[in-house]
């Protein structure tokens, strides 16, 4: 079930990896043991980074040779809602409403099964009428309040309702058959089914055709659900000779292949994003976005979805995410509003933010905690700029979003931890696990670490210490020296973001400090800024020396639209406006500023043409 890899990476910085996709045995022992139901010859790949090399090296090495994710539509940075299942375009179109009434940023919409009829309608993909009377005025209605709308679709073809695709599928042999050639029927959970053989060019020829139909009517993205695939018997011979075990782990692949394939032939200028929770080694080069299937509602749902996320990350697939708020929903206990909170977030500083449940899925069903719910998914949008950055070191390195604290160096004593990570390589994140915790234990790597929360607290790793974590704070700490670009204002959706506009967090701490750190920007539509180098990098660097503190920023690159003058906002978090002898900014004296009335920050105009620098005269050092 699920994404399966012949994979193993070490924090000593290397990865072996089997070029295979057969039911196989991997066993770490000395000598390590693999053996696999491959009729073929097989070959296997070391990856080594150098003799200083971690798991970063390992990491970029692994997507030198399997391939990197393409970046990904600016949108699904946003909040996506999503449920099982919205049944009626009234529903879906009251959701999106719902959401906006009570001042939650949205993105996107996932259309559960219902969109072609009920359950046993599976593989007719199409729209029912009578429940989406006008689908095609819905999708542009939704697409201009900035909501893009992804539809679900499966491998299987129900011969109740959607017989007369089953028909017409067997009839001409694209269905997956038996070693007599017959085509082979599966039992799924909503009844008797034929399968599409992905495998047979006509049948990926029939499926681009009618997904190109629906995303020609509006359609923003699409979902591959129970893509392992689910129902997979062993008795299935497909169309190019595999055995259904020798050809299971792949068919996802195959299958978000012809998606993709379909967007560059037919859209080459849109971004793609596919959900798929099947598939194997060189997934992400499809433009999929995974996530941990039907999780239930429950603290043990809660519990592993950061090792998830961090295995899948270092094996490739980036943008590993999870049911927020968890799907399967225990009837005797519906909801949950401490754990939703706890959830929310996590789902905020994960690779996609999508809540999804059988109930109670969207944050409006837990109104005692509405004004903490919409500043999390605020949050999440004043992100962007920093998680737009991780998703180009993602496309033009590998590099996984979420990182485990042992990313960047061989800490042995942080390499078993699995229930806090690094969020790009500067902020820690540690969320709350447990039920009616109001402090965990939070392990700090070596250096100073600043508390995002109370940033006038800073501690010394390698350590730990007991983080104090009532329901509305998320643990968080952030390294010193690092720079956090902010949106600084708030959205109704990615749409509205600003390339004119920053607010830059940074963290000088300390008596002597030298940090850089690279932000990238595009179109944010392109599907070819990186391979022509239309895109800018903003190179900030901090300097603390004493009781002076230098900053600079320069740009690199261009693309079309590009603001040639930039506002930029420097924050600094935790240090008082009254520590300050004098700014210089470009050789300018300015007043010192206190944002939100507190830290100490200034505002420049910052010309795209020629470097920045500020200089500030502190009235005694940092701690």
């Amino acid at each position: 079930m699920n994404i399966s890899m012949p994979l193993v990476l070490s924090d000593q910085g290397y990865a072996l990896l089997f070029d295979d996709h057969a039911a196989a045995t991997l066993t770490l022992t000395n000598p390590l043991t693999y053996a696999s139901e491959c009729p073929s010859p097989l070959s296997y790949f070391f990856i080594y980074g150098g003799n200083e090399s971690h798991l970063a090296d390992a990491a970029i090495q692994l997507a030198e040779l399997t391939g990197r994710q393409e970046l990904p539509p600016f949108w699904a940075l946003g909040y996506i809602t999503s449920k099982y299942g919205y049944k009626t375009e009234n529903e879906a179109r009251g959701v999106i409403d719902t959401l906006k009434m009570y001042g939650y940023p949205v993105d996107g919409i996932v259309l559960d099964l219902y969109w072609y009829g009920t359950e046993t309608d599976m593989g007719r993909l199409e729209w029912n009428r009578k429940q989406w009377p006008t689908y095609r005025q819905m999708l542009s209605d939704l697409k201009e309040k900035g909501i893009n709308t992804v539809l679900i679709s499966q491998p299987y073809i129900n011969k109740k309702g959607a017989v007369d695709n089953y028909n017409l599928l067997a009839e001409k042999g694209m269905l997956a058959k038996d070693s007599t050639g017959r085509t082979h029927d599966v039992t799924t959970w909503v009844g008797d089914a034929g399968m599409f053989d992905v495998s047979n060019p006509d049948t990926r020829q029939w499926l681009a055709n009618r997904y190109k139909q629906l995303t020609d009517e509006g359609v923003g993205g699409w979902w591959g659900d129970l893509g392992e695939p689910e129902v997979h018997p062993e008795t299935i011979v497909h169309h190019n000779g595999m055995t259904a075990r020798q050809y299971h782990n792949v068919y996802g692949n195959v299958w978000s292949k012809i998606i993709y394939d379909l967007y560059k032939e037919s859209y080459p200028d849109t971004r793609l994003m596919t959900l798929m929770r099947g598939g194997t080694t060189g997934l992400q080069r499809y433009s999929v976005f995974p996530w941990s299937t039907d999780v239930s509602r429950s603290w043990g749902g809660l519990r592993p979805q950061i090792r998830i996320m961090l295995n899948s990350g270092l094996s490739g697939l980036g943008y590993m995410s999870h049911d927020v708020g968890g799907f399967a929903v225990n009837p005797e206990l519906p909801t949950d509003p401490e754990l939703y909170v706890r959830w929310m977030q996590l789902g905020v500083f994960s690779p996609i933010l999508r809540t999804h449940a059988q109930q109670f899925a969207e944050p409006y069903h837990y109104p005692e905690y509405g004004p903490l719910l919409r500043e999390l998914i605020k949050t999440r949008y004043r992100w962007l700029p920093y998680n737009y950055t991780l998703a180009y070191e993602n496309a033009s390195k590998g590099l996984p979003l979420v990182r485990p604290l042992n990313f960047r160096n061989h800490d042995e004593t942080l390499s078993d931890i699995d229930d806090q990570y690094l969020w790009g390589d500067d902020v820690l994140v540690a969320p709350m696990l447990e039920k009616n915790a109001k402090s965990r234990t939070v392990i700090l790597p070596d250096g100073i670490w600043v508390d995002y929360n109370n940033p006038e607290i800073s501690y010394q790793g390698p350590g730990k210490i007991n983080y104090k974590a009532p329901l509305n704070v998320l643990p968080m700490l952030v390294r010193a020296g690092a720079f956090i670009p902010q949106t600084g204002y708030d959205l109704e959706n990615t749409s509205g973001y600003d390339a004119s506009h920053y607010t830059i967090l940074y963290y000088p701490r300390g008596r002597e400090l030298t940090t850089t750190y690279t932000m990238f920007e595009d179109d944010r539509t392109s599907t070819r800024s990186l391979q022509e180098n239309k895109y800018a990098l903003l190179q900030f660097h901090g300097i603390v020396n004493g009781r002076q503190i230098k900053i600079g920023m320069k740009t690199t690159g261009n693309y079309p639209g590009m603001p040639r003058q930039k506002n930029i906002t420097i924050v600094f978090p935790g240090i008082m406006p009254d520590i300050v002898s004098s700014i210089e900014v470009d050789g300018v004296n300015i007043t010192p500023t206190a944002y939100e009335h507190k830290w100490l920050s200034f505002t420049a105009a910052v010309s795209a043409d020629k470097p920045f620098e500020a200089i500030l005269e502190l009235k005694s050092g940092l701690k």
